[in-house]
């Protein structure tokens, strides 16, 4: 067994692969209208091809629960690191669509595997520290997209070309990650010999995919719908419209860093059930109550509900006695993962038929099951 200090370090060092995700993933979205006018795309021709990068994650989840159980979540994290710092340095070399669109395709790919394997080795590092860390973990993902937006923002400034910009951040965060990877730790086995890689998930495993579904599902949501209804209560155009959404991910962020201490608190039961709650009361606020104030303060609640569902779900997948860690994490993210594809498209059409304001109902109702079966799904799969 490693010395604390060991632990401390590679703690740190699974932080900066969630870091690294989150940094890598929006210095890609700060530039997408900087790609769409270099390509004079229309905003449906941007669509199809942004459509590429999800396609490629839910493609890579099953491979990622194979590959990590195969290599170890040690060193598929660090290919997986720098594929995905690689493509981002490709992307803006494409000069044709078909190239964008394969390499958004396959940069979404990387991600989830990266995604995968940098949680599988969260939760080894989680288990030789004998505490809950992967909230802790989350919170840094968030950091980095914060830090992948401001660095954006100053490369445009300053008329850096997109290849500049993407090359810096992706050789300086890859050189990095080689240094971290020194002190990434073995996978933690679990004693019982039982685990498979490939089996029909259990009515256990598919209930936490259900909690991940409603979560993804309110999250993009928010991500695609929020800032257009709060852009319609406000009636000024002139006004900032994203205020609302910043609120949202601010409080996330916050909730994230806070989940782990509150998980040891409250446990992961009455955690889920807080979350659940907080996500169905802080859009009903913002759908009862017309104003700024109160929209932004629907909208952070929101955001600490969704915080640390995630983390959660993926603590105690990972404790699965039927299978692998990696492959119950992949289970779970591809049914979560589907809440992210068809939410958003989901309630565009409610809104067209009805309005957007009934439409977010829909993340009302979601909360309410999160909270209506936290308690079955943890019961069912905390030994």
């Amino acid at each position: 067994m490693p010395h604390s200090k060991s632990f401390i370090t590679s703690r740190v060092s699974v932080s900066y692969y969630f870091f690294f995700c989150g940094l890598v993933f929006s210095t890609w979205a700060s530039r997408i209208p900087s790609v769409k006018d270099h390509f004079n795309l229309n905003e449906a021709q941007l669509g199809g091809i942004l459509f590429m990068l999800p396609m490629g994650s839910l493609v890579a989840l099953p491979i990622a629960g194979w590959s990590v159980h195969r290599f170890g979540s040690k060193w598929v994290t660090i290919i997986a690191t720098i594929s995905y710092g690689l493509l981002l340095i490709l992307i803006s070399q494409a000069t044709e669509i078909w190239q964008l669109s394969v390499l958004l395709f396959f940069f979404g790919f990387a991600g989830d595997i990266l995604n995968i394997s940098m949680n599988t080795q969260g939760l080894s590092v989680q288990y030789i520290l004998s505490k809950p860390i992967l909230s802790g973990l989350h919170a840094q993902w968030s950091i980095g997209a914060l830090a992948g937006a401001i660095i954006g923002g100053w490369s445009m400034k300053h008329h850096y070309s997109t290849g500049q910009h993407f090359m810096l951040v992706s050789v300086g965060a890859m050189a990095i990650a080689l240094w971290m990877f020194l002190y990434m730790v073995k996978d933690h086995q679990h004693e019982d010999s039982g685990q498979k890689l490939f089996t029909w998930p259990g009515k256990a495993l598919l209930l936490l995919g259900v909690i991940c579904f409603c979560t993804a599902m309110a999250e993009g949501a928010m991500a695609d719908w929020s800032s257009l209804y709060y852009r319609q209560i406000l009636q000024d155009q002139s006004k900032v419209s994203t205020t609302g959404y910043t609120a949202f991910t601010f409080a996330m962020a916050i909730g994230r860093l806070m989940g782990d201490r509150l998980i040891q608190i409250f446990r992961f039961r009455n955690t889920l059930i807080l979350n659940g709650i907080l996500i169905s009361v802080g859009i009903a606020l913002a759908l009862l109550l017309q104003v700024p104030v109160a929209v932004i303060t629907g909208y952070a609640l929101v955001g600490l509900g969704v915080s640390s569902v995630i983390p959660i779900v993926y603590m105690i997948a990972g404790k699965s006695r039927t299978m692998a860690p990696s492959a119950a994490l992949a289970t779970v993210s591809t049914i979560g993962f589907t809440g992210f594809l068809i939410g958003p498209p989901v309630i565009g059409l409610i809104a067209h038929e009805t309005s957007l304001r009934f439409a977010l109902i829909l993340v009302i109702i979601l909360g309410i099951i999160i909270v209506f079966i936290a308690g079955k799904a943890v019961k069912k799969n905390v030994y």
